[in-house]
């Protein structure tokens, strides 16, 4: 089996460098996204959909079969989305805080007003525009604002229901930008998954706590 590692928003495949090392030679194969790392950006325009049928792309081209597929946050969502068309490859699933499923707080959506009444008034007045938050500004810097005003909203409730394949969420205690609220969805959503939670561990869980996610990650391959 391979494990094909699919990074979070703004960042890259050498985030996973040191989790890769903990297994054999050549079983872990951490790839750039289009617009991340080092591979460049295909469209200013692409949505999760658009990612997922280049990864798949990618997967086909380099033979792989007997897939574990593993996403963090942004490669999350598109692993989700392969995994929803239920390709032949695809040995396993392993999500890791991954917004999968679009439930923004009460906050979050008097924040969005907000901007939208701002945005409004600063085009009648021919003000400098403002901006909802940190990563949108990063984003529309980058030249990856559009695509980031497309991934965000994307709700992929029902695509979740259509996963059969046996599935791992490894979620941080403290995760903030994908709480522990939205992974017990996504476990009751997804008919064979399991979830593991590592305590006093963030949104970059694997990352925080190597040995135990290392763990709980093999384990769940040699069950399978």
């Amino acid at each position: 089996m391979k494990i094909v590692v699919l990074h979070g928003w703004g960042q890259n495949r050498k985030v996973w460098v040191e989790f890769a090392s903990r297994f054999e030679p050549n079983e872990v194969i951490a790839i750039d996204l289009p617009g991340f790392g080092d591979e460049p950006l295909v469209s200013d325009d692409w949505g999760i959909p658009e990612y997922a049928s280049w990864v798949m792309s990618k997967i086909s081209k380099m033979n792989l079969n007997d897939v574990i597929l593993l996403g963090h946050s942004f490669g999350g969502r598109i692993s989700t989305f392969i995994a929803s068309e239920q390709p032949e490859w695809l040995r396993a699933l392993i999500l890791t805080g991954s917004p999968s499923i679009y439930r923004p707080t009460l906050i979050t959506k008097l924040k969005i007003k907000k901007y939208k009444v701002l945005k409004w008034i600063s085009n009648k007045l021919n003000l400098k525009p403002q901006k909802i938050s940190v990563d949108l500004t990063d984003a529309d810097k980058r030249g990856l604002g559009k695509i980031f005003r497309k991934v965000v909203p994307f709700d992929q409730t029902e695509l979740l229901k259509k996963i059969n394949t046996p599935t791992l969420l490894l979620w941080g205690e403290n995760d903030e930008p994908v709480p522990l609220r939205i992974a017990y969805e996504i476990n009751q959503l997804i008919n064979n998954s399991k979830l593991e939670i590592i305590q006093n561990t963030g949104h970059q869980v694997v990352q925080e706590s190597p040995f135990l996610s290392y763990g709980i990650i093999k384990k769940f391959i040699e069950s399978l």
